[in-house]
């Protein structure tokens, strides 16, 4: 019985895992059809997100019976959270992708021709956006939280093209447009640019829920960036029976990520991964 329950408990993670990189290929498309005015691939962005929103619910569902029905020690219950909370998560991800895919359908219909000054802003932003996407999945299949200090950085370049697009915005908001409408084109332009720094905002907080799994402590990333390898090293608790994390399994629910954007170390594990690599690393959490 505890054997099918550590199997399922595996089963969920992976299937975390699966829907992450689910929601990172969609915004991909959600964003490549609003630049491109690509009708087609935003409704097919937004009926992904849809399949994933499912997807979610059930993981959550099935986390939620594991709890009532197993009755978890701590490190088993740790996990079972972890996933819960990032799932959530996920799930406002998802929310924002959708919004994107909807924006670039609305682009197409309403026939806008948006400056390429803006334009070009949102695709630097969702280069940023891609790769933090790409660290949070690098930091939760190698189990490494001093990945995690680069987030800071990389959300700070973020937040800071979302303003740059602001500014953009404004000078082109102070000049006289045709009518109401080419202001409401700008508007949700502007939204796209927001919803990008939304998606990158959500997935640190998501990514941070792996202290409490790891450490049994809630640690934000900016507690994180104060303390030092060592000490966090010397934070992680032991698991119980069910909590082994498998790197190389791991991996292989995240194999279709674009390997510019993922740490060097999931890129070895996904290439071992691929090599059909059966010598699973197992690490207690």
């Amino acid at each position: 019985m505890r054997k099918m329950f550590s199997r399922q408990l595996v089963e969920a993670r992976h299937e975390m895992l699966s829907i992450y990189e689910a929601v990172d290929l969609t915004l991909h498309d959600a964003v490549r059809a609003f630049v491109t005015d690509d009708k087609k691939l935003a409704a097919k962005a937004q009926s992904k997100t849809l399949q994933i929103d499912a997807r979610c619910a059930n993981l959550e569902a099935v986390c939620y019976n594991l709890i009532a029905t197993q009755s978890p020690v701590a490190s088993d219950f740790r996990l079972l959270q972890t996933v819960i909370n990032i799932e959530f998560n996920l799930q406002r991800m998802c929310d924002k992708v959708r919004r994107i895919a909807r924006a670039a359908k609305h682009k197409v219909n309403s026939d806008i021709e948006l400056p390429a000054e803006l334009v070009e802003i949102i695709e630097q932003e969702a280069a940023y956006v891609y790769r933090i996407v790409g660290t949070c999945i690098s930091v939760l299949v190698c189990n490494d939280l001093t990945v995690m200090r680069d987030l800071l950085v990389q959300d700070d370049s973020v937040h800071e093209l979302y303003e740059e697009f602001f500014r953009a915005y404004n000078r082109m908001a102070s000049v006289e447009l045709s009518d109401d409408s080419s202001y409401d084109d700008l508007r949700r332009a502007i939204m796209v640019s927001r919803y990008l720094d939304r998606i990158a905002s959500i997935s640190i907080d998501a990514t941070s829920s792996l202290s409490f799994l790891l450490t049994g402590q809630r640690l934000s990333i900016a507690d994180i960036a104060e303390i030092d390898d060592d000490e966090l090293e010397a934070m992680r608790v032991p698991s119980g029976e069910g909590v082994i994390l498998q790197p190389v399994s791991d991996a292989r629910y995240v194999s279709a990520l674009p390997a510019d954007e993922i740490s060097d170390a999931l890129k070895a594990l996904i290439e071992r991964a691929k090599q059909g690599d059966d010598e699973i690393d197992e690490i207690e959490a």
